[in-house]
């Protein structure tokens, strides 16, 4: 059987067809354009859904989405989502109208992790914590491994945790969030207090043909030495121990999965953050947690085909 997985993010959304034993067999990728509206996008979406089921025939039964937000997954709504500017928006019922397959959405993060605990640990770790670090950041729980959604679907919010009082302005309209520290959004913003020259630092330090002033670039100019940039990792990594650390605290997982384009700097971040987890004075949830770094780019969608898989053959 074979079930289709999509990633919707802010810029870009990933689909990836699924072998039930866990085998990639397609993946195909499309500009969101949230701004076109939720009609436009699912219209589009259907479109190479249905090129998928064209391939695949009866042996593609299932779609699993996960998408950026706060989802309702029991109505397959996104009730808000910061990051696509979308409030109330019903995608699993119509999309599952215009192709014909049993449709199951979750948070994306949500999906991280099931991808995780699926095809990172192989079920061998039951009780998980995966963080998405990209634009924003998102939490997924898995936990006696299954999916934890707390009482109204929303669990595993990490991103909006108060790390500062009053603190920096957050997408999602608080101040103080761990994403306002975290997200690369914040992180770059951080960068371009402290750089006194952008541009020649972005001529310097970004990709061949690429001269853009990200994450990337950051991460380049710490490999080849530049304090400045090993300044702002070092504080990204404080920050996110700081919230990690109460997550921790809090939940005692076994496992704690970071993914998405800001873990690709862990080799910078990661020492500032271990050390915030080191100094706590609980230390028993600490000493036998393992940290990981996921290789695997593409752990939302391929996760959402696994799980949409496993509630369509139940």
């Amino acid at each position: 059987m074979i079930g289709i997985g999509i990633d919707i993010g802010g810029t870009n959304t990933k689909l990836a067809a699924v072998s039930s034993g866990g085998k990639l067999l397609a993946q195909e990728r499309f500009r969101t354009e949230p701004g076109k509206g939720p009609a436009d996008f699912v219209r589009r979406l259907s479109k190479v859904v249905l090129a998928f089921r064209r391939d695949y025939g009866r042996r593609l039964v299932s779609i699993g989405i996960g998408a950026a937000g706060d989802v309702d997954p029991e109505r397959g709504v996104i009730r808000f989502s910061p990051n696509l500017a979308w409030r109330n928006v019903r995608l699993a019922g119509p999309l599952g109208k215009l192709t014909g397959l049993p449709c199951f959405m979750e948070n994306d993060a949500n999906m991280a992790a099931w991808g995780a605990f699926e095809l990172e640990l192989w079920r061998k770790k039951k009780n998980i914590i995966t963080l998405t670090l990209g634009t924003g950041i998102g939490s997924g729980l898995v936990f006696g491994g299954e999916l934890y959604h707390g009482a109204n679907g929303s669990a595993g919010e990490a991103g909006h945790l108060k790390v500062q009082c009053d603190g920096r302005p957050c997408h999602c309209g608080g101040k103080g969030c761990l994403e306002a520290y975290c997200g690369s959004y914040a992180i770059m913003a951080r960068a371009g207090e402290l750089i006194k020259d952008v541009p020649l630092f972005v001529r310097k330090y970004s990709d061949p043909g690429r001269d853009k002033f990200n994450t990337i670039c950051l991460t380049n100019a710490a490999a080849a030495g530049d304090k400045t940039a090993r300044r702002v990792w070092t504080e990204t990594g404080d920050w996110l121990g700081r919230g990690l650390a109460g997550l921790i605290l809090v939940l005692d997982p076994d496992c704690v999965v970071l993914t998405g384009g800001v873990s690709k700097a862990a080799k910078w971040f990661l020492p500032a953050m271990n050390k915030v987890l080191r100094a706590q004075q609980i230390t028993t949830p600490f000493s036998r947690v393992a940290i990981r770094i996921s290789e695997n780019a593409d752990l939302g969608s391929h996760g959402a085909a696994l799980f949409g898989l496993e509630k369509a053959l139940k």
